[in-house]
């Protein structure tokens, strides 16, 4: 992603530039218009294997030189690297002071001091879960690849110094870690998705492919091949990296799996082509392409930054024309930091320089890391805030929800189900662990943010549980796109119907929708709807899969004796809970949202369907006891997000601590 060689052991082919500005431009529209051809996230993979080829073939012609330095190579790494990601850093600082509020601003000095120090992949990777902000508030996301690389790198030369030291064929040691890298990837992705995505070892194949295109280029392996084939070679790799932008859609595919391997291989075939080609040298190589190739490691940085901050700061998502216009903007800040910064500072030739930038860096990341420790400066922007009309203060916490899980419940868990369990759930919490549990607390992470509310309407002689999965609806055989919920759903509720001391269950999960069913799709329709039509018929309808598995569930616990209670889900708001907070700045101007609330209309024509799937069933078991939180969070003109100056939410669709506690006292279990 950050390598144009300026270095006389390789030979400058303007084609990959071109390469990297298909890259840079499918990652940017897929951020400003994720609607729009939804597959553009693959540009990222096809700069990881333009990074592995630029870099390898830079270190396999050195050390074929004997001229090879360690030292050499990371202070050329820092002066093409830290200059920008130094000026990007130093913004995100400065501006989130400005318009962000206490955790916002909380999270990015945490994700400054990540990103100073390239482990931005496994810091986020221990973020996610269900109640995690939505990635587009997140400004420094993006960092993510780059620790990738930069670890990757920090590998790699090593284990190219060691095989020639021990006179192993690089391409031994390049095959054996592509395949093991890839084997790790596809073995994983099943149970291990988040993982997979942020690990260097699981993504790492990416970077190495590029590497294995650098040793065949170096040592002429099939190059008259290529030669003679090369425009077909060529379009080849448009063919694949044309489709995956069209059909490839993370949010009904788990990546990257073997789905990568259509842009990597795409991006591969080009390289290999050679610049003769006639796509390269007349599409790729045009100035056009090379001038947004070189400014594409800025802009990269800029580019999400930006769409991140405005995302924030507005109420309602930002409109297509402004969206436009922060492109613009960033491609005119990328080019500024480009010319003015990045070729200033990474062709001196003094050492001093990369020892100057690392401490730069380090400084940068030493301050994100203060204003973490700092909590985000509460009220620094209070003396502003309090001028205006708004009644909810940003520091009622918006973002304080359950625990997802103690190491004691997960003991009592097992000693539950006698040990006898592979997998655990994601939500656990036991009200005295000490005790075995009487009432369950059962489903995903719609039941989890119910807890704290529910514990306190629970009889004093009783002792409370929670158990749930994230995504898992809590059925048997429930429709799901993650094989391991149907396991694991029935080790929980075989442990419940077999527990003689559970003799209550409280079910409550997120309800299906039109929206939102494609989550629940098996991999089987997945492949229909990516390969041939989005609106394909469904070979297992999950709405009525979903109804069976509700019905066998009731018949089952229903058999064991179990008091069963089913509280439906709460409503969906659509839109952020922080749209209703006082903020220091707007781009539009607008102070906050108003009413915050969601037009109850809206509300009942989303949940039309799950209520017609649910009540059905429902009426055939009529000991189970209903519970709809509608009534309390509704009226018959809006579903609101606050009550009593109190902000009920956590995020668009789970409730936060106080918004269970509110919701608690009005029900009665």
């Amino acid at each position: 992603m950050s390598d144009t060689p300026h270095n006389p052991n390789f030979t400058y082919r303007p084609d990959i530039d071109g390469l990297r500005a298909v890259a840079i431009l499918l990652v940017v529209i897929f951020h400003a218009y994720p609607k729009f051809l939804k597959g553009g996230f693959i540009g990222v993979d096809i700069f990881f294997v333009i990074s592995g080829y630029l870099i390898t073939s830079i270190i396999l012609k050195q050390q074929s030189q004997n001229n090879f330095s360690l030292l050499d190579f990371y202070s050329r790494r820092i002066k093409r690297i830290f200059p920008s990601l130094i000026v990007v850093l130093t913004f995100a600082l400065v501006a989130g002071w400005y318009i962000l509020l206490e955790n916002e601003y909380e999270l990015l000095g945490k994700h400054i001091a990540a990103g100073s120090i390239y482990i931005s992949n496994f810091v986020l990777q221990n973020e996610s879960g269900y109640f995690d902000i939505d990635s587009e508030l997140k400004p420094l996301l993006h960092l993510w690849s780059l620790a990738i690389e930069e670890q990757f790198y920090l590998a790699f030369p090593l284990l190219l110094i060691l095989g020639r030291r021990f006179h192993v064929n690089p391409l031994v040691i390049i095959s054996t870690c592509l395949s093991v890298s890839f084997l790790l990837n596809v073995i994983q992705i099943d149970d291990k998705p988040t993982e997979v995505f942020f690990f260097p070892t699981s993504r790492a194949w990416e970077l190495l492919i590029g590497s294995l295109i650098a040793y065949l280029s170096i040592h002429s392996i099939g190059k008259k091949q290529a030669e003679q084939f090369s425009n077909w070679l060529a379009w080849f790799g448009v063919l694949l990296i044309f489709t995956a932008w069209i059909f490839l859609n993370s949010k009904t595919i788990l990546f990257p799996s073997w789905w990568a391997l259509m842009p990597t291989i795409g991006a591969a075939s080009l390289i290999f082509a050679g610049e003769k080609a006639w796509f390269n040298r007349k599409i790729l190589a045009s100035r056009v392409a090379i001038f947004i190739g070189l400014i594409s490691y800025p802009l990269y940085l800029w580019h999400w930054a930006l769409l991140s901050f405005i995302r924030i700061t507005e109420i309602e998502k930002p409109k297509a024309l402004l969206r436009l216009s922060v492109i613009v903007v960033s491609f005119i800040l990328a080019w500024l930091t480009y010319y003015f910064v990045e070729r200033n500072i990474r062709f001196q030739k003094s050492k001093f320089i990369s020892l100057g930038l690392l401490i730069c860096l380090l400084i940068i990341g030493a301050a994100g890391y203060f204003v973490k420790y700092q909590k985000g400066f509460p009220n620094h922007h209070h003396e502003l805030l309090t001028q205006t009309d708004n009644s909810l203060e940003p520091n009622q916490k918006i973002y304080l929800t359950n625990k997802l899980q103690t190491k004691e419940c997960l003991e009592k868990y097992k000693q539950l189900t006698n040990g006898d369990n592979s997998l655990l759930p994601s939500f656990c919490l036991i009200q005295d662990d000490k005790k075995d549990p009487t009432v369950l607390l059962f489903g995903d992470s719609h039941a989890n943010h119910l807890y704290s509310g529910l514990l306190e309407q629970i009889s004093i002689s009783d002792n409370f549980m929670n158990l749930g999965s994230g995504g898992c609806l809590p059925f048997f055989d429930a429709p799901t796109s993650n094989e391991k919920c149907t396991q694991l759903e029935k080790d929980m509720l075989e442990m419940v119907i077999t527990s003689s001391s559970i003799k209550t269950i409280i079910i409550s999960a997120r309800s299906m929708t039109n929206e939102n069913k494609v989550t629940y799709l098996s991999k089987q329709n997945v492949l229909l709807r990516v390969f041939v039509n989005s609106d394909s018929k469904l070979t297992t309808d999950p709405f009525i899969t979903f109804q069976n598995s509700i019905r066998e569930t009731l018949q089952r616990l229903s058999a064991a004796n179990k008091k069963i209670v089913f509280l439906l889900d709460t409503p969906d708001l659509e839109f952020s809970p922080y749209a209703c907070v006082a903020r220091p700045w707007r781009f539009s101007g607008a102070s906050v949202k108003t009413p915050c609330a969601i037009l109850r209309s809206n509300v009942d024509n989303s949940r039309k369907k799950y209520l017609e799937i649910v009540t059905q069933v429902l009426s055939e078991f009529p000991a189970v006891k209903v519970l709809d939180p509608i009534p309390v969070l509704c009226d018959t003109d809006y579903c609101r997000a606050e009550k009593e100056g109190k902000m009920l939410y956590h995020d668009s669709h789970h409730l936060n601590e106080a918004g269970a506690i509110y919701l608690g006292k009005h029900l009665h279990i």
